[in-house]
């Protein structure tokens, strides 16, 4: 019981802190997520480093800082998105500092190195141009995609745990995951969609038919990205990535759904658009 209270009070802390950031305007959100990135691209690396590797962490999270920071001015239309093109040379310093490091495994060093940045940057960095949809007269800042984004994503875990304790008999991916069942995938679907709903009376330029398609792809990529990282961690012999909350372990176990559900959710309005 005590365990169950003290996740819940860390975890409401958590959504207050994340939602105000988003809420309150476009440079707290930026400062917040950049903040965030770098320090769950950092527990990706220390994930590598206690499984014996040595990715190159500080060159790796300065790569990946610079990519955020560069899509948020891009996002908000600052500088031109050719800037992009002079982070290139920065990815193949990877391998002439990988010469000078000496350590063993170098291919799997800089494999690793750019895997974080593929794996956990370019998520979160597309997250800006959600934040930033296109209009008339330029890029303007809106918080629903992304309210909307993490909203789904939350309803989908009650939902799926709610769901799978009570009916949960068929398992989803038994040797990824072994708690995970059908029931509560199904379970994250509805709660999701009663999420969508509710939503229509509060954004009224969405309609219901397109918030419930944001919601079902959030939820199916969520679980996707949820079974990743749990690859991930299983691979490396690892239970949680780290101890950034009592009762959540690190943030890449919070952010994993975010991670494949963040360039779902763009493309899928790229789509639509």
């Amino acid at each position: 019981m005590k365990e169950l209270l003290t996740r819940s009070i860390w975890g409401f802390i958590f959504a207050v802190t994340l939602t105000g950031a988003i809420l309150i305007g476009s440079f707290t959100f930026a400062a917040l997520f950049l903040t965030l990135s770098v320090f769950v691209l950092r527990e990706f690396y220390s994930l590598c480093r206690k499984a014996g590797f040595s990715p190159q962490v500080y060159p790796g999270l300065a790569v990946g800082g610079l990519i955020y920071l560069f899509s948020f001015l891009v996002a908000e239309d600052y500088i031109p998105a050719k800037v992009f093109l002079y982070l290139l040379p920065l990815v193949y310093a990877s391998f002439v500092y990988e010469l000078y490091r000496n350590k063993k495994n170098p291919l799997v060093n800089i494999s690793l190195t750019l895997l974080g940045i593929i794996y956990v940057t370019i998520p979160f960095s597309i997250l800006n141009f959600l934040a930033f949809p296109a209009a008339h007269d330029g890029p303007m800042y809106s918080n629903v995609v992304i309210i909307s984004l993490f909203l789904f994503v939350w309803a989908s875990d009650s939902g799926a745990y709610l769901f799978g304790v009570r009916f949960g008999k068929h398992r989803l991916f038994e040797r990824i995951s072994p708690k995970k069942s059908w029931e509560g995938l199904l379970g994250g679907v509805v709660t999701a969609l009663l999420v969508a709903w509710l939503l229509t009376f509060v954004y009224h330029q969405y309609s219901l038919f397109l918030l419930g398609v944001m919601a079902i792809v959030i939820v199916i990529s969520g679980t996707l990205g949820d079974l990743i990282e749990s690859m991930i961690k299983r691979s490396l012999g690892i239970k949680d990535s780290g101890k950034f909350m009592p009762g959540h372990g690190g943030l890449l176990d919070r952010f994993d759904s975010i991670l494949l559900a963040s360039p779902a959710i763009y493309f899928m309005l790229q789509f639509f658009n």
